[in-house]
């Protein structure tokens, strides 16, 4: 091969006039702009670096609210006891009135068992108050910790924001190394294409050699012969 547009060997005058082409069609494209990018990115992931120690880290573990918990459970059974108390206390005077009219006085067996009664109901809708606190605990333990999750993530994927928006800037245009990482597969795929049109060449003539050889000595054993 003599050259890249001629010479034994060389590709196809449509492979130069591809090559040329293409060569010349990357040379205009300015990358001026996203160069300049990619540098002041870099310039600004240096400064970013340098300054680690002095903003805030990505969140990476989040816990639930422990005093979320325990506010809601009193809260909960809190409102709970006030809003029985007034009715305990009622409940128990109409027994007391109702006893009183049926003549039955106070220390009887039969006026005993039903203040137990009473007590026993009374005592089982604060065991059922306490209960229902317990689970309105967990609610707010859980929703604390969802809170958390969701407060992190919002975090995290603010601090990636800026830089996910620049990168997809970037990646809907071509950088001086995409120019140059282009002209080398297209010089790449020239120069294979010449070496293996070369190669190809040469074996026709070896072949075509070979072919000389073996008909004159063909030849000259006829010769002898006679």
């Amino acid at each position: 091969m003599s050259g890249m547009f001629g010479g034994s060997g060389s590709p196809t005058a449509m492979q130069n006039y591809a090559t040329w082409y293409g060569l010349n069609a990357l040379n205009k494209i300015d990358t001026s702009t996203v160069d300049n990018a990619n540098q002041n990115m870099a310039q600004y992931a240096q400064a970013m670096s340098q300054n680690l120690g002095n903003r805030p880290d990505y969140v990476y573990s989040v816990e639930a609210s422990d005093a979320a918990r325990q506010r809601a459970e009193q809260a909960y059974y809190n409102n709970m006891v006030n809003n029985l108390q007034p009715q305990f206390s009622q409940q128990q005077a109409d027994l007391e009135t109702r006893l009183a009219n049926q003549g039955l006085s106070v220390g009887s067996e039969a006026y005993q068992r039903a203040m137990n009664d009473l007590t026993t109901q009374q005592n089982n809708a604060y065991t059922n108050a306490a209960n229902q606190a317990v689970l309105s605990g967990q609610n707010a333990y859980s929703q604390s910790l969802s809170d958390a999750i969701n407060s992190a993530n919002f975090t995290n994927n603010s601090r990636m924001l800026p830089v996910n928006e620049i990168l997809t800037l970037l990646s809907n245009s071509p950088s001086e190394y995409d120019i140059a990482m282009e002209k080398y597969g297209i010089l790449s795929n020239y120069a294979n294409t010449a070496a293996q049109q070369q190669a190809q060449n040469q074996a026709l003539k070896n072949q075509l050699m070979a072919g000389l050889i073996n008909a004159g000595a063909g030849a000259l054993g006829s010769f002898y012969a006679k």
